[in-house]
């Protein structure tokens, strides 16, 4: 985790100081500036952690690179390179001198989740990783383009925020272009069982490859199926595993992450809230987030409680994000009886993660300076699950959805758990109810009748949007189109 920021202009290193500083909670350490004739760049990390991101540098200190995120395939890019297994380098220091001998094609090659500038002379590259796993912004200030890694840096500095879309790479001569997608991994099955071995096989390995990254580990436990296995499969790796709840009292998954966390035997940690206590944090969760859309605020306020509590034991934490996305976990899935329809609609749900959920966990574990890694986004298990055939991902008599996944959870978790039905995660945790009863009370009739329509002409969805959307207009006014500020629609 850190924070990038950029202008494309000389002497701007005052300017790339304020943005930084908009974005501080991203890293603990100190603002790190370079600059040649032509740009200004810099960077903050988060010490004892990640790596350093940068600036970093070429011999010739002509060219630099700042980097947010990590790369899981060096030792490959290593290799290429021909760097000794001896010589430490870097992530951003291995992309940079790849980039210097293979060009923007070395793009294809890199694993990992990760935004960043190149700048070359006069040149510069901006790159984010294929899901948008990690955020970046761009807009422009006098005429000069500038970036960050989130919004609020660049409000009041630059004019016409957008969202720098993932999978792409933008060239100061070239322009924009996307680079390769992931694919299907080349796989035999021949059965729904077999998918779900080899699924369990590289979410596994997935989930050891995190937890090296520190020595004292957490996983966000909501008791759910997705979050319960990447407990469960890290609790091996570990002498010790944390993990985190957060809920209002008597909420299906307190009672659940209680028994997942007891069946595993983790240090349990959890947090119980009211109305008063989601209200206190209400605004800052809209700050962090960036977001008015009502499932996202709805969750995000229990992830960003949940994030909180775990910030006082670990810097780092597992999360079971994108296994819903994967393996068609959401209702309405179910009543898509096509074949390539529910293909589509998988897919789909992969590319709108970059600002719906992947935003609601990036903001909630950097409002509190934690990092946060998801296993079940890594390449390998992306590309394994884009090879299972949909029909399998809902199978069996009840249509039950995720089955690669909950079948392979048979010697991991108890039946309750590994067959439980889905919680949309604001349900779970039971926020939903106490925030819209909070917003119907707050808001007249006649006043979302007033407000609810928005001035690129989309209309908010209920009073409870309405209150959040207050407060977003406070903080970043009309800085990003509305029509790039995430949506959710079928959660």
């Amino acid at each position: 985790m850190a924070g990038i920021a950029g202008v494309l202009s000389p002497n701007k290193h005052q300017l790339v100081l304020r943005i930084l500083g908009k974005i501080s909670h991203r890293g603990t350490t100190s603002p790190e500036i370079w600059n040649n004739p032509h740009s200004v760049l810099g960077a903050t990390g988060l010490s004892g952690l990640n790596e350093d991101p940068g600036p970093k540098t070429s011999i010739g200190r002509d060219q630099a690179i700042v980097m947010d995120g990590i790369i899981d395939n060096r030792q490959i890019l290593r290799k290429l390179l021909e760097i000794n297994q001896g010589e430490l380098i870097s992530d951003p220091e291995i992309i940079l001198r790849a980039y210097e001998e293979h060009g923007a094609k070395i793009f294809e090659l890199i694993k990992g989740k990760f935004a960043l500038a190149i700048v070359s002379g006069a040149d510069f590259m901006i790159v984010r990783d294929r899901l948008g796993i990690q955020p970046l912004y761009y807009g422009y200030h006098d005429g000069t383009l500038c970036f960050a890694s989130e919004i609020k840096g660049l409000v009041g500095i630059a004019d016409k925020i957008r969202e720098f879309p993932p999978g792409h790479f933008l060239h100061s001569d070239k322009g924009l272009f996307p680079y390769k997608p992931y694919k299907p991994k080349p796989v035999s099955m021949n059965a729904p069982k077999d998918s779900s071995e080899i699924f369990i096989e590289h979410l596994s390995r997935s989930v050891g490859k995190a937890v090296s990254k520190s020595a004292k580990v957490g996983v966000w436990l909501s008791g759910g199926v997705d979050s319960s296995v990447i407990a469960a499969l890290a609790r091996p790796f570990v002498d010790r595993l944390y993990t985190f709840s957060a809920g209002i009292e008597g909420a299906p998954d307190i009672k659940y992450a209680r028994k997942v966390a007891k069946y595993i035997d983790s240090d349990h940690h959890e947090r119980i809230y009211n109305l008063s206590d989601m209200l206190t944090v209400l605004e800052k969760t809209i700050y962090h987030l960036e977001s008015f859309d009502a499932p996202l605020v709805n969750s995000a306020v229990s992830n960003y409680l949940v994030s909180a509590l775990a910030a006082d034991h670990v810097p780092f934490v597992l999360s079971g994000e994108g296994g819903d996305e994967l393996l068609a976990g959401y209702a309405y899935q179910k009543e898509i009886c096509n074949s390539t329809q529910l293909t589509l609609s998988i897919q789909k749900a992969i590319a709108d993660l970059h600002n719906t959920a992947l935003q609601r966990v990036d903001r909630s574990a950097t409002a509190h300076s934690i990092a946060v890694e998801m296993p079940f986004l890594s390449e390998n298990v992306i590309r394994f699950s884009l090879a299972i055939p949909a029909p399998w991902k809902i199978y069996g008599s009840k249509k039950m959805d995720k089955w690669p996944l909950r079948k392979g959870l048979a010697d991991i978790l108890p039946d309750e758990i590994a067959w439980r039905d889905k919680s949309k995660f604001w349900e779970g945790s039971g926020t939903a109810d106490l925030l819209i009863k909070f917003a119907n009370s707050k808001i007249s009739n006649r006043e979302f009748s007033n407000e609810r329509t928005l001035e690129n002409g989309a209309n908010l969805r209920s009073k409870e949007e309405l209150l959040y959307y207050r407060i977003y207009k406070k903080y970043f006014g009309d800085s990003i189109p509305l029509k790039e500020v995430g949506r959710t629609q079928h959660i």
